[in-house]
């Protein structure tokens, strides 16, 4: 059902300094936005920009009430994941427990259908289905950084246990490497699910989580020589957390960017094993 991730989402303070951020670092260029209502999704209602780069896609959300959101800064809000048809993925999901904030897809700026999942069946996080229309827009893409797609998008959790089995459960998921240790010391699992992956990383301190069971943690960009791309990163301006990638028990092999140059959120490269 999942054919990849198609973007993952922030909120911003100031559409038009993250727009520009992507730019000067990426490359990325602004494909599209547009005004956007209050509502579920965006309570204060504000502005959006899709930003393409690569083969990847951003979508920045700056609210009419930005109280909560530091300066400078971009704070992880939303998946949305690629299906083919989304109707018939809105009833197999509904079979298995899921609702949904609408009764029928939104188009938005970009001709996509999007359809987000009721939060209170999700885990508290924001997940939207998306299906491409016939013709997409395709500014920016093949340009600035070259990432190929998104491999995961990372949560931290009360319990890597349950969250496991509820991927199993509710999505089809399968379990790879078994539960390990993360490089931060805490237990973490991978779930692939259709064609895409989870990462779940147990809070070490559940004061991290603020109340919730899962909070957005990080975002993992395929690239295809990872050597390469940190060269090409660095001189875009982006520090890395060490000198050399690692890799990971499932096979991938990672760096993360110093957040202090990414605008504070967590995102790493990856090259996937052979």
């Amino acid at each position: 059902m999942f054919e990849k991730i198609q973007h993952i989402g922030y909120l911003v303070s100031d559409l038009d300094v993250a727009i520009g951020w992507f730019a000067k670092t990426f490359g990325g260029l602004n494909a599209g936005g547009s005004n956007l209502p209050d509502g579920p999704v965006v309570p204060s209602g504000g502005r959006n920009a899709f930003i393409h780069f690569g083969q990847i896609e951003v979508e920045l959300i700056e609210p009419n009430d930005k109280s909560t959101i530091p300066e400078n800064t971009l704070v992880m809000h939303h998946v949305g994941y690629v299906v083919s048809d989304i109707g018939g993925s809105m009833s197999s999901l509904q079979d298995k427990g899921f609702s949904f904030l609408a009764d029928k897809p939104n188009t938005n700026v970009m001709g996509q259908q999007v359809l987000y999942f009721d939060p209170t069946t999700t885990n508290g996080v924001l997940i939207h289905l998306t299906q491409q229309p016939s013709d997409p827009v395709n500014i920016g893409i093949g340009e600035g950084c070259s990432v190929d797609r998104i491999v995961h998008a990372g949560y931290l959790v009360a319990d890597v246990e349950q969250a496991v089995d509820w991927y199993e459960r509710k999505f089809d998921g399968t379990a790879v490497g078994g539960i390990g240790a993360s490089r931060r010391g805490a237990r973490n699992a991978y779930v692939n699910f259709g064609n895409v992956q989870v990462e779940l990383i147990e809070a070490v301190d559940q004061s991290q989580l603020g109340g919730k069971s899962y909070v957005m943690d990080h975002v993992g960009y395929i690239v295809g020589d990872i050597n390469s791309a940190i060269l090409d990163c660095k001189d875009r301006g982006f520090c890395f957390i060490a000198d050399e990638p690692m890799t990971n028990r499932v096979g991938q092999t990672l760096l993360y960017f110093d957040t202090e140059t990414t605008m504070g959120t967590r995102m790493h490269l990856t090259e996937l094993n052979s």
